[in-house]
């Protein structure tokens, strides 16, 4: 059960924290905890002390960057491997500084939108019992306080003593549901034994989605995309059930369907007046893509150019763009594509080499010119 930061400002948070989550308060305050590591300079300064170190040890770093929440074995989540005694203890000392600063500034932010710290209070309560089953565990060198210090912190410096707990929530009139984004969660991660233990609290209004996930996970498409539908005639307004019926209908290999309801998931985020996730509109550009023609992959191209300022750190995302250029007969940019993965993948100069082909071409255009022309001068 963790969450971190990384010096590109994204917050992660590990499935299994979802799992274990009884109310958003617990992920609200989560989520103030770790933006206290990224306000607070955490990840950079552990960026250049790891810097530092490298020079000083020559055994190894194994490091997480940024922060978890849970402490955890000594060789995982933040722990650093060294051969010195004296530096393994500045080191944590180091860490659980930062995490107690952490966790003051998720409580004074929490007062400061006139919430209640309730939600970090359960989880550390969590934390606090998981460690018991580690009686052995060494404490001087976890990389967190100790939970029931944090609570005392937390009870100390709250100024809300709301107890409410919620497990449903309202973003511009589109319900979010704690117990389906775990349902939802099961069907990514195919943890049958987790799915089970929801359908003994199974919520009445949940009970169509838990049917379309467990015909998922028995490989029963036909069936989950019928509850699916039934799911979305339920709530027409909600874009997640467009997207979940243009996931199984991409599986099924329908996908001028699939590319309709991935359309229309988009269409209703943005009536709500929400940016769309970026995954449902790769979703579509694949979707366009595997349909073929050259109506859908210009569309679908000019679906994931628009993302490039968004996914330009993503491997997969340039083999996408490479694959569509490449249907559509546009040599220059799918050889800009593979220069931008050769970057990814720290091939400098084959890279480079790949670019300077791309700039060959005279009908490149200006886009893939400027990308190209970066990765020359690249040092």
């Amino acid at each position: 059960m963790n969450a971190f930061v990384t010096g590109n400002n994204y917050i992660y948070i590990h499935t299994g924290l979802l799992e274990n989550l009884d109310s958003y308060e617990e992920l609200e305050g989560i989520i103030a905890h770790e933006i206290g590591h990224l306000k607070l300079g955490h990840v950079e300064s552990r960026r250049i002390l790891s810097k530092k170190n490298s020079n000083l040890i020559n055994i190894g770093i194994f490091a997480l960057l940024g922060a978890t929440l849970a402490g955890s074995d000594n060789n995982l989540n933040g722990s650093i491997l060294i051969g010195t005694d004296f530096f393994n203890k500045k080191q944590f000392k180091y860490n659980r500084t930062q995490e107690l600063e952490a966790d003051i500034f998720s409580i004074k932010a929490l007062n400061k939108l006139k919430k209640s710290s309730i939600g970090l209070n359960e989880f550390f309560k969590k934390i606090e019992e998981r460690n018991k089953l580690f009686p052995k565990k060494n404490n001087y060198y976890t990389s967190h306080p100790n939970s029931e210090n944090r609570l005392e912190l937390i009870n100390s410096l709250s100024n809300f003593k709301n107890n409410n707990l919620n497990t449903t929530m309202y973003y511009k009139n589109l319900e979010l549901d704690l117990q389906k984004l775990k349902i939802k969660l099961t069907a990514y991660t195919k943890n049958k034994q987790k799915f089970n233990v929801i359908k003994k609290n199974l919520k009445e209004k949940n009970k169509i989605f838990y049917s379309s996930i467990n015909h998922y996970l028995n490989h029963n498409i036909v069936a989950s995309i019928k509850k699916a539908i039934e799911l979305q005639e339920q709530d027409k307004k909600n874009p997640f059930a467009n997207e979940m019926i243009g996931s199984l209908l991409f599986i099924q290999r329908s996908y001028k369907k699939a590319s309709l309801h991935y359309s229309q998931a988009i269409d209703k985020f943005n009536k709500l007046k929400i940016s769309p996730p970026l995954n449902i509109k790769i979703s579509l550009a694949k979707s366009l893509i595997e349909i073929n023609d050259e109506k859908s992959l210009k569309k679908s191209l000019l679906i994931l150019e628009e993302l490039i300022p968004m996914k330009y750190n993503s491997i997969y995302f340039w083999k996408l763009i490479g694959i569509n250029a490449e249907k559509l007969g546009d040599k220059p940019a799918s050889l800009v594509a593979i220069a931008e993965e050769k970057i990814l993948k720290k091939q400098y100069n084959k890279a480079k080499i790949f670019a300077s082909k791309a700039l060959k071409y005279k009908n490149i255009k200006i886009l893939y010119k400027m990308r190209a022309s970066d990765i020359i001068n690249f040092k």
